[in-house]
Formats: C-alpha cells, structure tokens, sequence
C-alpha cells in the first residue's frame, strides 16, 4: 500500500499547480516552400488535444501577433514555416510574449523563418542551414528521462529530412535530446553560408530551460517560459507515426508545465478564463477555415467564447480548442 501512495503523492504538485487548460496558438504560415505535411500536423495536433490537455487555436494570419491577442495564450507553437512569416510589429510582440513567460515549441521548419529575428533564433535553439535529400536515418537518443524522449527508441530508423543548422543550439542554453548518427546517411547537400560549428554529435531535437529571448524579463513575470524544438517532421508519415506524435506533444506539454503562464495560476500571460472544472464539461472539435477566411470553433464555455471573440481570425486559420476532464478526475480520486 506505501508504494501507491508514494506515487499518486508526487503527481499532486504537478496536478493542482494546473489551473487552467494551457491555449497554444499553433501558427503554420509560410513565406517560401511550403510543407504538404502542415494540413496533417494540425490534424494530428487537434486529434491529440484532449489527451494531452492543451487547447490549440490554429492560424496563419500574423495579424494575431499583437501584445493583446498573445496576451490570451500560454505558447506559441510555430510548425513548418518559411522565411519571413511575420512583420516588425509581430515580431515585437512575440519578444514581449516571450519576455512575459510565454512558452514556445517549434517543430520542423520552424526554424526555418525569421532569419533576421536574434530573440526569435533564441527562441528555437538555433537556425536551419541545409538538408540532404530525403532517405532513411538513424536518430540517437541522449536522454532518457525527458517527457519527450521517454518512449523513443535508443535507435530511432526512419525515413526524414536530416536538418543540418547554422549555429551550435547548446550556446543558447540548449540541452540536446536527440542526435542523429551520421554514418546512417549521405550528406549530399550543401551549405548556405559559412557558419559555426552546430556541435558534436549532430543536434536533431533539443530543450531550453531558460532561453536568452526572455531576457530582460518582465517585471511582472514569475520566470521565463520554456522552449521546445524538434527537426522531424518533414514527411505525413512522420505526423503519423505514434512515436513521433508522443515525441512532439511530450515536449509541447513539459514546456508548458514550466509554470510560468496564466493557465498555472502565475505571470501576466496566457489562459486564465477556463477552469479544469468546465474544461472538463466541454467538448472539442475541429474547426475549419471557409474560403472567405472564416473560422469556427467548438463548442466551449461562456469565457472561453468570450476569449476566442476577441482573437478575430481574419486569414487562413481555424480554432480548435482540446479539453481534458482527466485532471479533475484524479484530484477527485485523490
């Protein structure tokens, strides 16, 4: 008997520390090549929603990239972009969303966009260079224990686009998760400029604890928000794959557990409307954007409405909002 109470102990800080299902806008835009994988990301994404307890808005519109808007999310997810995907004004406010807390994960070619953005390359660990052409890899894993990396495989054989990066991610705080082993592909792609060393052994996916793009932090922020990158994801057999799926949302899910937004009962950022109590009471669903740029929403709570009628979708996007009644349920148990 000692040992299940140990166990369901240690989870108590975790649970009650959540007071609000985290909100990500996960932003998809592209300036430049555009990956025919994203329609089956944010699919994957929105399925995955109430298992993880995340509620997702998803949109390409750089218009939602104000101080206010971003105010209402917990992170920013930014999966397969190209080149210069916001303005000036965009990228100010998502410094200020970082400076407050705000968390971010970035998948693919998210690090492939904001080439001339220095608090964005802090965000993401480190910029795309080049890749080979598509073929099978070895992917390593260094780390056993991060929520991320817990269920991959040691060795990890697929089929992928092996990104190769522009700077070392480890000299923004970044701790590598997995590798790749380089003798388990040609490197028969070039690079695009002469860049730093990206490190030894080959960065693939990595996490910040505290990434220099909050810095200075706001004073009224409790701490910095944490950052998650992986480079996978190229292909849709990727996004199909339930070991990659694990890998994308373990690694959204344990940078928003950083507790430093809203959603935890701290700082000045994210979603502080909705309750576990009436998240656990709503249902999900898919929204879809018509070809007038419309969007629709599931249904939600009273002040989960009033929230999403201030976002204004205005191009292409589409709200889906994943709840999650399991934590409810154990401190019930509890």
């Amino acid at each position: 008997m000692l040992l299940p109470a140990l166990i369901s102990f240690s989870f108590l800080p975790a649970i009650y520390a959540q007071q609000s299902i985290p909100r990500v806008l996960v932003y998809t835009a592209t300036a430049g090549f555009r990956h025919d994988s994203i329609p089956t990301a944010i699919e994957v994404l929105g399925d995955n929603a109430d298992k993880y307890g995340v509620q997702f808005v998803f949109s390409e519109d750089k218009g939602l990239f104000t101080n206010d808007t971003l105010s209402g999310f917990d992170g920013v997810m930014f999966v397969s972009n190209s080149d210069e995907v916001l303005d000036d004004s965009g990228q100010s406010a998502l410094q200020t969303f970082f400076q407050s807390g705000g968390v971010y994960a970035g998948v693919h070619a998210a690090s492939a966009c904001l080439f001339n953005d220095t608090t964005y390359e802090q965000a993401v660990g480190a910029f795309f260079d080049y890749h080979p052409t598509i073929q099978s890899a070895t992917f390593e894993r260094l780390n056993t224990t991060h929520p991320s990396v817990a269920n991959v495989p040691d060795q990890w054989t697929f089929e992928e686009e092996v990104y190769h990066f522009r700077s070392n991610p480890r000299d923004n705080g970044a701790v590598v998760l997995l590798t790749v082993n380089e003798t388990s592909y040609v490197n028969n792609g070039s690079s695009t400029g002469d860049y730093p060393s990206m490190g030894d052994p080959h960065p693939i996916a990595w996490y910040i604890e505290s990434p220099l793009s909050a810095l200075p932090l706001a004073e009224s922020a409790s701490k910095a928000g944490r950052s998650f990158y992986t480079s996978l994801g190229h292909l849709n057999s990727t996004w199909q794959d339930e070991t990659f799926i694990g890998h994308v949302m373990e690694g959204l899910k344990w940078a928003l557990d950083g507790a430093s937004t809203k959603a935890y009962g701290v700082g000045v950022v994210g979603n502080g409307t909705a309750s576990a109590t009436n998240a656990s009471s709503s249902s999900s669903a898919t929204g879809s954007s018509s070809a007038s740029g419309s969007a629709s929403s599931s249904s939600a709570t009273a002040s989960e409405s009033s929230r999403a009628e201030k976002i204004h979708l205005t191009g292409a996007g589409s709200i889906v909002l994943g709840t999650l009644g399991l934590t409810l349920g154990v401190i019930m148990m509890l």
